[in-house]
């Protein structure tokens, strides 16, 4: 089983920090928040190989430490200056973050641990302090880092989020570093979430599989 350790050392490695390797600062040091990082930095790798460089920004300052939240929060949060990464892709501008809110199609406020937006959307709300719409949001991906069995019912849940954020999603996974013997399975219907379960640092295999489903996604979408 992946540790801590692997994490942080997957997220250095996936980040590219300009400053250099532990240029980053975990809000809570734990597994189930550096598994978040890590999916992050996974979908920068995404970005990469379609020969594109991420920006790393922080919300009021170049981000020398690249900080990560410790909870959910808002787009427009200073209370530390939190993250993000920007890129263009055939003139088509996205951000990626981490542990975001949104305003789902409900009206209720959701949490994305990671997802991918069009930059236009998050910059408004950085503007004028708002939650963004689900409307904006291109990707996004439920983490659970676990030290035992999943539970069915985090599948579910996450099934129920991703319907709430309507129809312009292009993207979901649910990624964890364990498994469960039915989640395969419910998540094959269309539209359902892509199961990336035994996602770690360890299992180079998944990593590809991760970041090749992404790469493939943002180049079809950004095609026209």
């Amino acid at each position: 089983m992946a540790t801590l350790i692997d994490l942080q050392n997957a997220i250095d490695a996936l980040l590219g920090h300009p400053a250099g390797p532990g240029s980053y600062q975990l809000v809570q040091p734990v597994e189930q928040k550096a598994y978040e990082a890590y999916v992050f930095g996974l979908c920068l790798r995404a970005v990469r190989e379609l020969g594109v460089q991420p920006l790393l920004r922080g919300i009021s300052a170049i981000p020398s430490p690249f900080v990560f939240r410790g909870a959910p929060g808002q787009i427009h949060s200073r209370y530390r200056n939190y993250g993000y990464a920007s890129f263009t892709l055939n003139r088509r501008e996205f951000e990626i973050h981490a542990g975001v809110e949104f305003v789902g199609t409900s009206g209720m406020t959701h949490e994305l641990d990671v997802c991918i937006m069009r930059a236009d959307a998050a910059q408004a709300c950085r503007q004028q302090p708002n939650d963004p719409p689900a409307s904006s949001v291109f990707g996004a991906w439920e983490c659970k880092f676990y030290d035992q069995s999943l539970d069915k019912h985090l599948s579910r849940a996450f099934v129920g989020l991703v319907d709430d954020l309507g129809t312009n999603l292009r993207l979901a996974g649910f990624c964890s570093n364990r498994t469960h013997a039915q989640m395969r399975d419910y998540f094959q219907p269309q539209r359902r979430p892509y199961p990336h379960l035994l996602l770690t640092p360890l299992d180079p295999t998944s990593e590809t599989r991760f970041v090749g489903v992404l790469s493939a996604e943002l180049k079809k979408m950004t095609a026209a």
